[in-house]
């Protein structure tokens, strides 16, 4: 009988999703946030179901529907369009991530009365942007394969500093002798070579592609591959998500990387996906995604008011962090539909989930009151991001942005009086200087003052 309304209950939220996707197009708001809704009403509100219930398969679902978003996204990036976004992505997601994490100290010291390791330890939560979160938000909107580029790998580049940040703040909180130095070359190896991870098992991944779909059902062989290569790449103390990202964007450019026609073998083996495999990872990506979103929901916990309002003036201090950081940093030739989307796409999920159970697990005497506010964080944050996105694709936002980001409305031209309007005096002094012949032609300044006068006797 469970399982019976189990199998009901994810059929329900597929069809739902669907619905949820083809309102999006009539109404603008994003299909991310009543999904998460339906989670809370199930889980926090309503007790129905409680992320226990799924055991250790909930953290694995989780971390496969991560890994699979992260590979798909990065097929869809354009290699030429990732050299020039890169910069600005570093920019955006450092300081973002930076500003965050220190001001998110200074409030937690003053309302929540917090030591400092404690407040970093909730800064860096705060400020970690969730991947799965923002990728299928892009998909949704007009903004251009630069800004998209460029948000992704911002939120790719938060989350990683979010996880390497919360683990070295509880290592900081929790051992006696700490060296900062072995921090930050773990965060810089953390990328790097994680990168390195994901370039190599691609261009491995390529050259045996051509084999392994002689075999019978191969389409799942390449999703079962990019979770080696994340697991591989967690197992070393690198990024995962770093690894599977840069497999995806390797293996969906592999034609267009120039130094593998120095590589015989590799010239001529090499392969990308087919058409049939991009299509069914997309619906691989929407399967998982709708499911994910509604166990976030799910995982979050709210049970104290003033932690919960706690959490709401974070996410509100976020949004204005971000919206600062964006103006200061982006250039407007992207226009200020992507500037205001820009500003605006920092919302949190499960990532930030798990590091608060990693820290609730390390035992910190705060934890509780971390989790509580964190949990909050993520809530809000996401219908904060929904609810803007949606203001602006509707335009009622407008004018608020273009004012913050210093676009004018073009001035009206200045109006043209007629020699009608001018002999009956009903021209105005701006209109005279500007007048048109009643024969057509193109405006004078008004006649030569001999001729005003009139002929000379």
């Amino acid at each position: 009988m469970e399982s019976a309304v189990a199998i009901i209950s994810v059929s329900a939220i597929i069809f739902l999703a669907h619905l949820f996707g083809g309102l999006f197009e009539k109404t603008r708001i994003p299909d991310v946030l009543p999904l998460v809704l339906i989670g809370v009403l199930l889980g926090p509100v309503f007790h129905m179901v409680a992320p226990e219930d799924f055991g250790h398969v909930g953290s694995v679902f989780t971390t496969v529907a991560l890994i699979i978003i992260l590979f798909d996204c990065g097929i869809d990036l354009d290699l030429s369009m990732l050299g020039k976004a890169v910069l600005p992505a570093l920019r955006l997601g450092v300081l973002t991530f930076g500003i965050t994490v220190a001001t998110t100290v200074v409030l937690a010291s003053h309302a929540l009365h917090l030591p400092l390791i404690d407040g970093c330890i909730l800064g860096c939560i705060a400020a970690a942007v969730s991947p799965p979160v923002v990728i299928p938000m892009l998909a949704k909107l007009s903004v251009s394969a630069h800004t998209r580029t460029m948000l992704i790998l911002e939120s790719t580049i938060c989350e990683v500093l979010g996880i390497v940040s919360t683990l070295a703040c509880v290592q900081i909180a929790t051992a006696d002798d700490v060296k900062p130095t072995m921090i930050v070359g773990g965060v810089i190896a953390s990328f790097v070579l994680a990168a390195i991870i994901g370039v190599a098992a691609a261009l491995l991944w390529s050259s045996v592609l051509k084999i392994v779909r002689r075999v019978d059902n191969s389409i799942f062989c390449t999703p079962a591959f990019v979770c080696m290569v994340y697991a591989g790449a967690e197992l070393l103390g690198y990024s995962g998500p770093v690894a599977a990202l840069v497999f995806g964007l390797v293996l969906g450019n592999v034609r267009d990387l120039k130094f593998l026609q120095k590589i015989p073998y590799l010239q001529n083996q090499a392969v990308t996906l087919t058409h049939m495999e991009r299509v069914f990872f997309a619906a691989l990506v929407f399967f998982l995604k709708s499911l994910f979103f509604v166990y976030v929901g799910l995982s979050m916990q709210f049970n104290d008011k003033y932690l919960l309002f706690s959490g709401l003036v974070l996410t509100v201090w976020t949004m204005l962090v971000r919206l600062v950081v964006t103006r200061r940093t982006l250039p407007k030739s992207l226009g200020v539909y992507d500037l205001s989307i820009a500003s605006v796409m920092v919302p949190k999920g499960l990532a930030a989930a798990v590091l608060v159970s990693l820290v609730h697990q390390a035992g910190l005497p705060s934890a509780p009151m971390i989790r509580e506010v964190a949990f909050a964080v993520i809530l809000f944050s996401i219908v904060a991001v929904a609810l803007m996105t949606f203001l602006i694709e509707r335009g009622w936002v407008s004018p608020f942005y273009d004012y913050i980001f210093a676009f004018k409305a073009p001035q009206p031209a200045p109006a043209l009086a007629t020699e009608a309007t001018v002999a009956t005096g009903t021209a105005t002094a701006a209109e005279v200087e500007n007048t048109i012949p009643a024969g057509g032609g193109t405006a004078s300044a008004g006649p030569e003052p001999s001729q005003a006068a009139g002929p000379e006797k």
